[in-house]
Formats: C-alpha cells, structure tokens, sequence
C-alpha cells in the first residue's frame, strides 16, 4: 500500500502517525468510530491477538 489511506464513509477517519507504512517515514492509524465521536479516537485490529490503539490528536490537522 501506497499513500495515505482511504477514508471511510461513516466512520472519523482521525489519523495517527508513528511510524513508516508506506515508504514516506509515517505509519498511519485511522480511527474507524463514527464521525464526532467522544473521547480518544480507536483502531483495533489483529495482530496474533487483539490491539487497541486509541489517540487524542487528528495528523490530519497537523503541518507536515
């Protein structure tokens, strides 16, 4: 994958960056809650178990 990630209808979208996902230095986290949600924005996926993100910040909002 390439470039940022798609955004999804009905969910926040909120992104999280730390680390390198795509060949540009930045991994991205992108919150799947509904849009304006309360409180931390979440990804959980699965990783030879459950992981749960949640962060405060939205990169998207961010200067680069």
């Amino acid at each position: 994958m390439f470039g940022p990630p798609e955004d999804v209808e009905g969910q926040c979208n909120a992104r999280l960056e730390i680390a390198d996902d795509y060949g540009d230095n930045i991994a991205t986290m992108r919150c799947s809650l509904s849009p304006k949600h309360e409180g931390p924005h979440r990804e959980e996926f699965d990783n030879n178990g459950p992981v749960i993100i949640t962060w405060i910040s939205d990169a998207r909002n961010e200067l680069h």
